[in-house]
């Protein structure tokens, strides 16, 4: 199981904008190269995200995006469910035959969604800036 091509690509962006100052602003060019994004591509997600309220953007010089709240605010799942609509889904129980060990195959999965989804909702941006902040020094100047 994966997410989506443009739930990744929503994280990227939205973790790279939370790793700088709130007042600072980035434009869709270099969150795309910080996050080996296709610019295209990103444009979009950056349109959806900013329609959601999770991204502010300024127009002109010095313009760009940044968070729409802060990072501690914004859970890894409201990202994924503004850009793909729902979190993870294993199966659609309502659809799933009945037989000798069903109803166990549709409570794993649906306890394990459970967790999944839980986990994502309580993982901020911020979290994900913090995991590996040792690791990694992320710089940018002006």
């Amino acid at each position: 199981m994966q997410i989506s091509r443009k739930a990744d690509y929503a994280l990227r962006a939205m973790t790279i904008l939370g790793s700088i100052p709130p007042d600072r602003t980035m434009q869709a060019q270099e969150l795309a190269n910080a996050g080996k994004i296709p610019t295209k591509f990103l444009e979009q997600i950056l349109l959806v995200l900013k329609r959601s309220g999770l991204l502010k953007s300024k127009r002109g010089v010095g313009g760009g995006y940044r968070l729409g709240r802060e990072s501690r605010l914004i859970s890894v799942a409201e990202v994924i469910e503004t850009v793909d609509g729902e979190l993870v889904s294993f199966i659609e129980a309502d659809d799933f035959p009945t037989f000798s060990g069903s109803a166990g195959i549709v409570k794993c999965l649906e306890d394990a969604e459970e967790l999944i989804n839980q986990r994502l909702a309580q993982t901020s941006i911020e979290d994900l800036v913090q995991t590996g902040a040792d690791d990694v020094m992320v710089g940018y100047g002006i």
